[in-house]
């Protein structure tokens, strides 16, 4: 990606807007061709940076993780077992996401759940990577976002990692882009530099930066 940036910075004093607002505002309008994909990663992302997982909207989520698992075989999960591109590591979480958000399942049964349709080789890294961590401990309290991460670290070389990195640190919008496209392209980053984004208030502060 071209490393040039616009001259024109926003005063850093300013008040950031509230990102997740701001996404959420602008999905239905500017970013109708918006894939699939992308907006159930951001609508799973509001609503866990919210701390509203509960989608059925009726009484309070389920507490057993058996009951979780009933409901979630009940929507035919896809195994994982390899995957010949990062493309398909993705697609799979991705899948999971949109499965999460059907059954309105809380944070801290997304991660067990997920791993629970790993299979082979994807299985027996991640029993050996969970036992150096701490066992069933670790299973039980690791976030979905902390699996992600995990995951995403597995399956994208470092020097992948570093190209989304320093992608991210030069993002702007381009001379002819829509602002749709340019937000759909600093999702996607985001999605993948995970904490090196920071939090929204940062973010915000990054992609008013870019804008033209």
């Amino acid at each position: 990606m071209v490393n040039t940036r616009r001259n024109g910075q926003p005063n850093g004093d300013d008040e950031a807007p509230n990102f997740e607002a701001m996404i959420a505002n602008a999905l239905p309008t500017i970013l109708p061709g918006l894939t699939t994909k992308l907006t159930t990663r951001i609508t799973n992302d509001i609503r866990n940076g919210a701390g509203s997982s509960n989608g059925s909207g009726g009484g309070a989520p389920p507490t057993d993780i058996y009951v979780w698992i009933e409901r979630f075989g009940k929507l035919k999960p896809l195994s994982f077992s390899s995957a010949a591109t990062t493309t398909e590591a993705e697609d799979w979480i991705t899948h999971m996401e949109k499965l999460f958000n059907v059954l309105g399942c809380t944070d801290n049964f997304k991660t067990r759940l997920a791993t629970f349709k790993l299979e082979g080789n994807e299985l027996n890294w991640w029993k050996a990577y969970k036992q150096a961590k701490g066992g069933e401990d670790f299973a039980t309290t690791c976030t979905w976002s902390n699996f992600r991460d995990i995951f995403y670290q597995h399956y994208f070389p470092l020097s992948e990692q570093q190209r989304f990195e320093r992608e991210y640190s030069s993002i702007y919008q381009f001379e002819s882009e829509p602002s749709g496209e340019y937000m759909q392209r600093f999702l996607w980053l985001v999605s993948f530099v995970g904490p090196v984004a920071g939090d929204a208030r940062r973010q915000a502060r990054h992609f008013k930066r870019g804008l033209k």
